[in-house]
């Protein structure tokens, strides 16, 4: 019998994928949105290919300061970030999955300034709305001001 990875590597279809992902709130946070790239085989088994977040680029006193003033940013990939309570999967084509992975290098090259609720926020929420939009998929408004798994669950009710 195949083991997954032999499956995924003798698979004759691999279909792109982008997911938006929601992670409700525990007593020291906030919450988080992020968004995953990825394929799927025939067999419906999905490999993610990156888990992406926005962060504050610090430790906990910068994520304190990022509810009043805008932080140091950056873009990265977690180990926790594979737990999520909501999610949205979109199958993309080559071209959209190739705007999503420019829309990630753009805002790791940028190291945005983040910010949890300063100006509309420019937060984990609000990455999940701009790789959205570069896919032209319908995006709430608000993204920066939500709680990440209420604007996870808004984008899905508009597609």
């Amino acid at each position: 019998m195949e083991d997954l990875y032999e499956r995924y590597l003798n698979s004759t279809s691999k279909f792109p994928f982008v997911s938006f992902q929601g992670r409700k709130a525990a007593i020291d946070s906030v919450g988080h949105a992020f968004v995953g790239v990825g394929v799927q085989i025939e067999e419906g088994l999905r490999v993610y290919l990156h888990l992406f977040g926005l962060y504050p680029d610090g430790g906990t006193l910068t994520a304190v300061k990022s509810v009043f003033t805008s932080v140091s940013g950056k873009l990265d990939e977690k180990w926790t970030d594979l737990v999520w309570d909501t999610d949205l999967i979109v199958t993309v084509d080559e071209d959209q999955f190739k705007l999503v992975l420019k829309e990630f290098d753009i805002w790791s090259e940028s190291g945005p300034d983040y910010s949890l609720l300063n100006n509309d926020g420019i937060n984990c929420s609000a990455l999940a709305a701009a790789v959205a939009g570069s896919i032209n998929m319908k995006v709430p408004d608000g993204a920066g001001s939500t709680r990440p798994w209420k604007f996870i669950e808004a984008l899905k009710a508009l597609q």
